[in-house]
């Protein structure tokens, strides 16, 4: 048939068409998908894009003000330096309870207290031009913290001050700040940790002071001082002002040291059995004399301290000497002053005929507020800790509490060591650890018989800060004002 002819039976002319027609509509359709996912590919990316344009610009603000930030701060850094730099001074805070001044010179009263001053002052010129780390020193501050009232009776009791005149160190004191513009002299009266507290404070603050160049502490006389320096060992701005020798503690500090013998005692104040005059005990036998809460306010010199009266004589006829002089500190044994100054009751004589004390009755003590008070415990002997420690370790647990130091230990399951018993020694060792274990009960406890401790040895300024088991009980007074006996029998302190 030609190509003329009409298309034969059952053949479909668009047959040819439709395989490529498929293959042309699929692949506009492909090309669809791909232009939709360009197109919001391209979306994402420029909105990613516009996100990050807007970030770049905020980042761009920012380094324009931290520039404009640092530079200020530059700014005000370099004043700083210059200031610091500019006005360098020595602070130099003493402890007067234990690093006294000379007796002649607070014999001379106020012109006593200028020449002490002067004289000081001039040593420590001298020492901070021989330094050179210190050598761009001008202005010194002295700060002196003290009881005025103890030390001067501990200067009359010991016969050390060569003057019957009680008023001769307020006097001293008053000459000491007039000397020097910035000397000062501080009287904080009675308390077992008054003078300490305020002379850590004062050392505390100064010690984050940039512009003070040197920080000078005189407190060698006392061991609690070594503790708190424990924190400050790498600070070599720091120096030690040595009046007496100084307590075994400091052996192990590294700090420079500087002493002034022509300005302070290189010996404690000696504690002599005497009743110095003016301050003498009532007639009556077995009876007790103490100066120091009854007492009435002493009158302000104006000058910074406090003045102490000159009281009339009132020793009786009839009074003898007295037998025996002492303090409320446990080392009543020890010569300084260091020990009579800051006890809490000042010097209390007993005039009664000497006899062989009774046994002491067990008792505890409050302060003010009605809260306990450990009594202090004596000093473990080395060799006892030693032993102690090698008993325990051959036994391979610790010593039961209950069983050494209450005889009652009851708990069938105990699992703390019963055995053999303790010397007196090792006793004392076992109450000394006992001690730093909190009494669940803690300063309200009023069982006689707890060996547990009721609040923290030092709680003005502890060494171990939050961490203290007894941080809780840290800023309480620890100053006994009243004994309590088992069988009730309560004694003013």
């Amino acid at each position: 048939m030609s190509r003329y002819d009409g298309p034969s039976e059952g053949f479909d002319p668009a047959q040819p068409y439709i395989p490529p027609y498929q293959a042309w509509e699929n692949l506009a359709l492909e090309r669809n998908r791909i232009e939709r996912e360009l197109a919001l590919s391209y979306m994402d990316l420029l909105k990613r894009y516009q996100e990050k344009s807007a970030e770049c610009e905020r980042e761009r603000r920012t380094a324009v003000l931290w520039e404009k930030e640092h530079r200020m701060a530059e700014r005000e850094l370099n004043g700083l330096r210059s200031a610091a730099e500019s006005s360098p001074f020595a602070f130099v805070v003493i402890d007067g309870d234990g690093a006294v001044f000379r007796e002649d010179l607070i014999a001379r009263g106020e012109e006593g207290g200028g020449e002490a001053a002067h004289e000081l002052h001039q040593q420590l010129k001298a020492y901070f031009h021989d330094n050179p780390a210190f050598s761009n020193i001008e202005v010194i501050f002295v700060h002196v913290v003290l009881s005025v009232d103890g030390l001067s009776r501990a200067l009359h009791a010991s016969g050390t001050l060569p003057i019957t005149d009680y008023a001769a160190l307020t006097k001293f004191g008053r000459g000491f700040c007039r000397a020097q513009p910035f000397f000062s002299f501080t009287d904080v009266g009675y308390g077992k940790e008054q003078a300490d507290h305020k002379v850590r404070k004062l050392f505390e603050f100064m010690e984050r002071n940039i512009q003070c160049r040197c920080l000078i502490l005189g407190g060698c006389h006392d061991n609690g001082y070594a503790t708190f320096l424990e924190s400050f060992r790498n600070n070599h701005k720091i120096c030690l002002l040595e009046t007496t020798p100084p307590a075994a503690d400091f052996r192990k500090l590294s700090f420079k040291r500087v002493s002034f013998p022509s300005v302070f005692r290189s010996e404690p104040v000696p504690s002599k059995p005497t009743i110095p005059p003016g301050f003498a005990p009532p007639a009556t036998p077995g009876t007790l004399y103490a100066s120091s809460r009854s007492s009435p306010p002493l009158p302000n010199s104006g000058n910074g301290i406090t003045s102490l009266p000159s009281p009339a004589p009132t020793a009786s006829p009839n009074a003898g000497p007295p037998a025996s002089l002492a303090t409320s500190k446990s080392e009543a044994s020890t010569s300084s002053y260091a020990t009579v100054g800051r006890s809490n009751a000042p010097i209390t004589i007993n005039i009664a005929s000497q006899k062989k004390s009774a046994v002491s009755r067990p008792y505890i003590t409050f302060n003010r507020n009605d809260q306990r008070v450990d009594v202090p415990l004596p000093k473990a002997d080395p060799n006892a800790v030693r032993a102690f420690e090698e008993k325990m370790h051959a036994n391979g647990k610790n010593f039961c509490n209950r069983y050494y130091l209450m005889n009652n230990c009851k708990s069938a399951n105990c699992s703390f060591y019963h055995g053999e018993r303790l010397s007196a020694a090792e006793m004392l060792v076992l109450r000394h650890k006992t001690r730093n274990l909190v009494c669940s009960s803690g300063h309200q406890c009023r069982e006689v018989s707890c060996n547990l401790g009721h609040h923290c040895s030092n709680p003005g300024s502890c060494y171990f800060g939050s961490n203290c088991r007894f941080a809780e009980m840290h800023g309480m007074d620890i100053t006994p004002t009243i004994k309590i006996y088992d069988d009730g029998t309560r004694e003013v302190v």
